[in-house]
């Protein structure tokens, strides 16, 4: 329940502006329950009680020792891994950090729903033409001409279209089921091929939302005064989502071993949460600065994620459309060859 009312109290732009607002309160001075009191006011003057009501509740469990625990249950992992790292006078960074972890999924998922826009509309006029040619068109054509002088493919279709006609409940639950498999299997399976499945879209989408998510992490853990080690791990693990959580955990094995950040990213052989970045890190942590040189390297790894996010949901959409438009050709072709056929029997 608290997850649900956390989306409709803190979507996206809200907590962005939240986490902004309270950085802001933070930097001009004012300690972390007062800057929560604060924003909590702004929000209910403004009539947003949700907001204010979760940014009370953070409040409390300020109070009472439960932060991280409680704003783990209001915002997304990648965001709460971030806030887990809150320990006092870091405060104002990991807030900083949070927002811009929740600025950069909001671009990302953006450019994947643009993407999916258009091949889900012309999916979806699709399946009403079959729909409507099931119900009305092919009905009347059998009545001019036999289906049994039809074409193989044109057959086909009126197998298709009369069974779909006929069937809307069992292709919207078998549609569903097969897009809930496909959820399920990007935001949770972590078995043999999946890293190279990462390759593709719509895998290798989600391993650059969550990878980036992780990276922006891993790097304003070192400018808040938090070290890299076993159990910031252990606490990045377990607030994360099932994905990452057995990404970083292939991690910190390397950790444990004795290697530094950068080799235990390429020993785990995942190219998480980038292969470019896995072995510029690997190449640099061995010096005292490498979080802040990998950050300049990161800034323009992001400028290029956000091109490299749209080309992926591109191509992503350029593969649907594909799909679609050959469905839509076979289902004219079919029909015109039906018409010819109910043509040559009058």
């Amino acid at each position: 329940m608290i997850r649900l009312l956390g989306a409709l109290a803190l979507p996206r732009s809200a907590r962005i502006d939240a986490y902004r607002t309270i950085a802001g309160l933070l930097e001009a001075g004012r300690d972390l329950e007062s800057a929560l009191l604060a924003a909590a006011r702004s929000a209910r003057g403004q009539g947003q009680r949700l907001r204010a009501l979760a940014l009370e509740r953070w409040r409390r469990a300020l109070r009472d020792g439960r932060f991280a625990e409680a704003v783990s249950a209001w915002v997304p992992a990648s965001e709460a891994m971030v806030l887990h790292g809150y320990g006092g006078p870091n405060a104002l960074a990991l807030f900083a950090a949070a927002a811009r972890v929740a600025e950069l999924r909001e671009r990302q998922a953006a450019a994947v729903a643009k993407a999916l826009a258009m091949p889900s509309l012309l999916a979806l006029a699709v399946v009403a033409l079959l729909w409507a040619a099931g119900g009305h068109f092919v009905p009347v054509l059998e009545t001019i001409s036999p289906p049994e002088s039809w074409t193989a493919h044109a057959q086909v279709f009126r197998g298709v279209s009369v069974w779909l006609y006929a069937n809307p409940g069992t292709f919207l639950a078998a549609a569903s089921a097969l897009a809930a498999a496909l959820t399920a299997a990007t935001l949770l399976w972590t078995g043999p091929g999946r890293t190279a499945l990462d390759r593709l879209p719509p895998f290798n989408l989600y391993r650059m939302l969550v990878g980036s998510a992780f990276l922006f992490v891993v790097l304003e853990f070192p400018k808040a005064g938090i070290d890299l080690n076993d159990r910031t791990f252990e606490t990045l693990r377990r607030n994360a989502a099932p994905y990452a959580r057995h990404r970083i955990r292939a991690i910190q094995r390397g950790m444990r071993a004795g290697m530094g950040i950068g080799r235990a990213m390429v020993a785990a052989g995942h190219n998480f949460p980038d292969p470019a970045l896995v072995h510029y890190i690997a190449a640099l942590e061995e010096d005292r600065t490498w979080a802040e040189k990998t950050a300049d390297f990161v800034d323009r790894w992001v400028a290029r994620s956000d091109r490299t996010m749209r080309g992926r949901a591109a191509a992503l959409n350029a593969l649907l459309l594909c799909l679609v438009t050959l469905v839509t050709g076979v289902a004219m072709d079919s029909m015109f060859r039906i018409l010819d056929a109910a043509g040559a029997g009058l």
